[in-house]
């Protein structure tokens, strides 16, 4: 069969949706960019209602391509599909049965007989084999953290995670079979707990595995980066960046958030991080607006993203999400408002950027060549920043290059040492 997989939302949505199209593709299926599909799978998201309009705006347009032949189905899984249903000839899978959309695929009178199983959640083996350098390896699932803006527990249910031994086979494989670096996702991997190993054991383990790779860690909240984690993170082989959440530079929006650090907090964890590591490379999400979110509090966030030096900030308007507890707050922020905040925080996010990669102005680093347009490579250094080369390089290999930012550019120029 033809399938044409359209996908939302976050690394961890992505990371399973790549391991369903692996199976799709192992079993003779057409993976199709086309709109002559015979089965649309969307892989929703619903955290935002910027992501619940693109998912709905997805299934319209594959109703529409649909609707111009005969026997097409429409799959709707990830965070929109709260519980197994049918509308005519479209399928809603939420994800603990996403693992098993293979086989819906082959037999669609499966869907009457969904079972969830207690591993549902890692029954997703990662890709082997891929067109890019990088994977992402799924070790986590679920959150009971109930910030008051977030509808995640709700969508994705309590933490989990995945057996150690099953992470190390797996993150194996993944080595064996070629690719240089593995990025551990979840929903929140510091909380990653296994018979008694943390995020750190884990991670220590697999820095101890034979091979040339590297480990990149994705989102994580500060009061889940322990001290043994910070001494791992000035590894050879780990990334020397981390997404480190923040949401509000303000205290008070932050109890309002139910997020459990200070701003006191964050800063200290990035200087602690930076002492071992001077250049480290921090990102973070923000949101603005938040119901009661003064212009103080503004200020508080902007301050805070300029002490801590964040060389990118992902800004996110605050909206109202069903079933949340600040979906019932008052003290709304209008809307021009929250535009005129985004704006300043993007603003000061692209002015820090260009300033976090200029000190790699004449510097050497490790270059990760992941793909090449005309006589152009591309990729990652070692702290996550871009950088391009102008050669053609062999794809997926480590080259120590001599980097400059360039006047105008986002990204750094390598050349070749």
């Amino acid at each position: 069969m033809r399938i044409k997989i359209s996908s939302l939302g976050c690394r961890l949505n992505q990371s399973e949706i790549e391991s369903v199209s692996t199976v799709l593709q192992d079993r003779g299926h057409v993976i199709t960019q086309g709109d002559d599909a015979d089965v649309f799978i969307i892989n929703s998201c619903a955290v935002t209602l910027r992501s619940e309009r693109k998912t709905r705006q997805l299934l319209y347009r594959a109703a529409k391509a649909a609707g111009k032949m005969r026997n097409v189905k429409i799959i709707v899984a990830g965070c929109a599909a709260d519980k197994p249903a049918r509308l005519g000839n479209i399928y809603y899978i939420p994800n603990d049965y996403k693992f098993l959309i293979p086989d819906l695929i082959s037999d669609w009178d499966l869907f009457h007989k969904l079972e969830p199983t207690p591993d549902a959640r890692f029954r997703f083996a990662p890709p082997l084999k891929s067109s890019t350098s990088r994977v992402n390896l799924k070790i986590q699932d679920g959150c009971g953290n109930f910030c008051s803006y977030c509808i995640v527990p709700l969508a994705r249910g309590a933490p989990q995670s995945k057996p150690v031994r099953q992470v190390i086979e797996e993150f194996t494989r993944l080595v064996e079979a070629g690719y240089k670096e593995i990025i551990l996702t979840g929903v929140m991997i510091g909380n990653f707990e296994h018979e008694g190993v943390d995020l750190a054991g884990l991670a220590e383990r697999l820095l101890a595995l034979s091979g040339r790779f590297r480990v990149h860690l994705t989102s994580i909240t500060p009061g889940s980066v322990s001290q043994k984690l910070i001494g791992l993170l000035s590894h050879e082989k780990m990334v020397k960046h981390l997404h480190l959440s923040l949401q509000s530079g303000s205290n008070a929006i932050l109890r309002r958030m139910n997020r459990l650090y200070t701003r006191e907090e964050y800063l200290s964890l990035v200087d602690r991080i930076r002492k071992k590591i001077p250049d480290f490379n921090f990102t973070t999400d923000v949101i603005v607006g938040f119901p009661g979110e003064t212009e103080s509090d503004f200020h508080d966030t902007i301050d805070l993203i300029s002490a801590a030096g964040l060389s990118h900030v992902h800004t996110f308007r605050y909206s109202p999400r069903p079933g949340t507890a600040a979906a019932e707050m008052q003290d709304s922020v209008p809307q021009k408002l929250k535009k005129e905040r985004s704006g300043r925080v993007i603003e000061l996010s692209m002015k820090q950027k260009r300033e976090y990669y200029t000190l790699f102005n004449n510097r050497q680093s490790e270059f990760l060549s992941e793909r090449t347009r005309g006589n152009i490579t591309s990729g990652f250094n070692q702290y996550y920043a871009p950088v391009e080369v102008k050669v053609k390089l062999p794809r997926n290999e480590f080259f120590t290059v001599t980097t400059a930012l360039e006047p105008g550019r986002s990204v750094l120029t390598g050349i070749i040492c």
